[in-house]
């Protein structure tokens, strides 16, 4: 009775190495992507191969005969994907080609990919590194969805530690004194972003069929895009969670009613054009993101806050002061337009110190009794009977 027969071949090269080939599903023979120093590691690898087969989770190591900036390139071109998601992506990729984009998908490893991650941490910050690399990791994965990689070599990739900054949001007199500093034409679009915590597209993106007078409610349905200085509006929110209609408080309603009199007066009263936009730059046009830098950054130094406030800062002030008021942390999701309420807590429950001490007073009132002089429990001293 004749032995189980041997899977593939291997033999010794000129150079000393080892090869190794078999055959495919097709019957067409296939040479392994790198030659072995011993004929041990070689048997190996046809060994692996010939599980890899066995399970159904065998991968031709020719189909990653692709560079990384060939397939990038062909992954960011894919139908289906959003401009400005293809455009950050194509950013956060682009970082790493210089380093690791001549590289074939099939020789990548967790260590080049790790030392392309570290090159890339000396000269940008971690947050830029974390975005970058969630490109590079995205498209490598996609890689092994098109059966162009057994899995992924972006695995267990160390990433620089980023501090997140403290943002916990402007409180009512601050934001009292930006508005009085800020034109008087966007006033309401700076309390927009902070009372109710819209983005900078969602905000401007504002339509007058979008303000519900008599509802109190106000709704987002659309958002603006800039991309490489091109300006385009999206007549969808970003995802199904940021199509969201929320009800607004009585005096920012009357502050809207307020802006589109002044200033709008044209879209209003006889003449109604429901698909007008409430909040335009100074010569008609689209609003632009440069508004930041040219308009709100003085008017912050002028009210005496930080320099560094941007637009999208404003939108702590919204979910921070929900947060203090105790507002579940579903509603603030919903409001907030965030996909799980998990990204809601972790990126913007920042509370502010008069809720930090209202905390405090809830403890107080709560245990306080249990501890307090005379109440026969005292706190814990020590021996000598001073208090620890």
């Amino acid at each position: 009775m004749s032995g189980k027969r041997q899977f593939g071949t291997v033999r010794k090269l000129p150079s000393g190495r080892w090869q190794a080939r078999y055959r495919d599903g097709s019957g067409q023979i296939v040479a392994a992507p790198s030659t072995f120093p011993t004929k041990t590691d070689a048997t190996r690898f046809l060994a692996v191969v010939e599980a890899d087969m066995a399970r159904g989770l065998y991968i031709d190591p020719r189909a990653g005969r692709v560079t990384l900036a060939d397939w990038s390139e062909s992954w960011l071109t894919r139908p289906g994907k959003r401009a400005a998601s293809t455009a950050r992506d194509r950013q956060g990729i682009a970082a790493f080609l210089p380093l690791i984009g001549s590289v074939y998908l099939s020789g990548l490893t967790p260590g080049l990919i790790q030392g392309s991650v570290d090159a890339r941490s000396k000269v940008a910050a971690p947050a830029t590194v974390a975005r970058d690399f969630s490109a590079l990791r995205a498209a490598l994965s996609a890689a092994v969805d098109a059966e162009l990689l057994p899995r992924s070599p972006a695995r267990k990739i160390a990433l620089p530690r980023s501090v997140p900054s403290e943002q916990s949001g402007l409180t009512p007199s601050e934001l009292s004194n930006l508005v009085k500093e800020v034109p008087r034409h966007y006033r309401v679009l700076v309390l927009v972003a902070a009372v109710l915590g819209l983005r900078w597209g969602e905000a401007i993106g504002l339509r007058v069929r979008d303000v519900d007078f008599m509802r109190r409610t106000v709704t987002v349905a659309q958002v603006v895009e800039e991309l490489a200085g091109h300006m385009r509006v999206v007549p969808e929110a970003k995802t199904r969670s940021s199509l969201r209609t929320l009800s607004a408080p009585v005096f920012l309603m009357d502050e809207l009613a307020g802006h589109l009199a002044n200033h709008r007066p044209g879209v209003v009263g006889s003449n109604i054009d429901p698909d007008s936009l409430i909040f335009l730059g100074p010569r008609g046009g689209l609003l632009r993101r440069r508004f930041g830098e040219r308009i709100l950054k003085p008017a912050a130094e002028r009210a005496g806050l930080p320099p560094s406030l941007t637009f999208h800062g404003l939108r702590h002030s919204a979910v921070t002061a929900m947060a203090d008021a105790g507002v579940p942390y579903n509603v603030t999701q919903a409001r907030a337009g965030h996909a799980t309420a998990r990204m809601t807590m972790e990126l913007y429950s920042h509370r502010t110190s008069e809720g930090d001490r209202a905390a405090a007073e809830a403890l107080q009132q709560h245990f306080g009794g249990a501890f307090s002089s005379g109440s026969g429990t005292g706190v814990a001293r020590s021996d000598s009977g001073t208090q620890l």
